[in-house]
């Protein structure tokens, strides 16, 4: 037993540890470097597509990838741990699979690229540098740091610095808020939500560089992008294009945001137009008519009280700075919460000396008052918010609830004292 261990032993030292060295020091020349580009998915993190670096190995025939899209949270609620900050993100390495991809009816786009040898080495390098245990971590943000950004700068470091001297001084087409609404615009309810809490800071001119946050204007923008590599010679940057699985369920992305603000604009209408319908019962019906227009009332400042409950935690506490500068703040607010004793004290006759309809019109003077105010503040130059869905919404409705004509005439005691 012993002399058949000394020879294995012997077998592998001389013959087996040279050939395993020579695997591990590899020649750049047998890695291909490829971008993924994925398309949507159906979690809200991931209706933005996502993007990875792709290293195939030739010579031993498997493929690696480095992905800036990981994260982990201590609790068992995403949403909880994202409003506390507490959510990490990571840069990891593991084996290429496309199958989980592809059973989500997904986009899968491959782009193939051109590097020198002195490109390959220094974006492998950086790369395995960001995925070890002490690097890994990092801040996340939407806009500034993310999967996409992650690949778009390693792209940047394998031109040496040419992707971004290209791209960083060319305006691009859309802010970053259009950008996000291209992918929620055909969701009525979360783009409204998302819209409105977005700040005025992601209405400003944006450059193409900055576009390539998202995962799809990275593909776009390279494909046709021209380098010069360290020996001086220009390349393509993307030697070729591989569509590996086209979407046959999902909406396709458009170029453009859809126009909802006249969707928006209707269902204040129609919202207006109710109340005055329910005006009317209340000269038929009085009692029932009177419970309607408290109780709806009421639901309206359930509504948009707890939005502006949300808004005024993310203007004032939140690190998100993309929630910053949010002039909706004027108009929906946590003061809408008013409104819900108010309701129910006009739907069921309580407390007779008070009379909340007084309240009530003083209320919805103010919200109209506000929400007209934004509309002027939008003309000037640098406060431009595109808030119009918000304003669409609540402008009818709170014209027609502060019913001018009784507003002055019975308002409350402490207005004309």
């Amino acid at each position: 037993m012993g002399k058949k261990f000394f020879l294995f032993a012997l077998v592998f030292f001389v013959f087996l540890c040279p050939l395993a060295e020579s695997q591990t020091a590899l020649d750049t020349g047998d890695l291909i470097f490829k971008i993924a580009v994925y398309g949507p998915s159906d979690e809200i993190f991931i209706w933005w597509g996502h993007a990875a670096l792709i290293v195939d190995n030739t010579q031993w025939g498997f493929s690696r990838v480095f992905d800036w899209g990981i994260f982990s949270y201590p609790s068992d609620n995403f949403l909880v741990d994202f409003v506390k900050n507490r959510v990490q993100y990571q840069v990891t390495s593991g084996s290429l699979y496309l199958k989980e991809y592809t059973d989500e009816d997904r986009d899968i786009t491959i782009y193939t690229l051109d590097l020198d040898e002195k490109s390959k080495e220094d974006i492998l390098s950086y790369a395995e540098n960001k995925v070890l245990p002490e690097n890994c971590y990092y801040d996340y943000h939407e806009f500034k740091d993310n999967c996409s950004t992650g690949v778009r700068d390693i792209l940047n470091l394998g031109t040496g610095g040419q992707l971004k001297a290209a791209f960083d001084s060319i305006p691009g087409r859309l802010p970053f808020r259009q950008h996000v609404r291209r992918y929620t615009s055909a969701k009525p309810v979360p783009d409204w939500i998302l819209d409105f809490l977005m700040g005025r800071n992601l209405d400003k001119p944006i450059s193409v560089w900055d576009e390539m946050f998202l995962p799809r204007e990275i593909g776009r923008n390279i494909k046709d992008f021209r380098y010069k590599d360290n020996s001086g010679a220009e390349r393509d940057l993307v030697k070729s294009v591989e569509i590996i699985h086209a979407s046959k369920s999902r909406v396709p992305v458009p170029n453009e945001p859809f126009t909802v603000w006249p969707l928006h604009l209707s269902i204040g209408i129609n919202l207006a137009f109710i109340f005055l319908i329910i005006k009317k019962l209340r000269e038929v019906y009085p009692e029932t008519g009177r419970i309607f227009f408290g109780l709806l009332q009421s639901l309206l400042g359930l509504i948009f009280g707890g939005l502006g409950c949300v808004l005024f935690f993310g203007l004032f506490i939140l690190p998100y700075d993309y929630i910053r500068q949010n002039i909706n703040i004027l108009f929906i607010n946590p003061l809408f919460l008013f409104i819900v004793p108010l309701g129910i004290l006009t739907a069921f006759g309580l407390l007779p000396r008070f009379n909340p309809e007084k309240y009530l019109r003083f209320f919805w003077a103010y919200i109209f008052a506000a929400g007209f105010i934004t509309i002027l503040i939008g003309f000037i130059p640098g406060f431009f918010q595109h808030n119009q869905p918000a304003q669409m919404i609540i402008l009818p409705m709170a014209f027609i609830l502060m019913e001018p004509e009784e507003l002055f005439r019975k308002a409350p005691p402490f207005l004309t004292a």
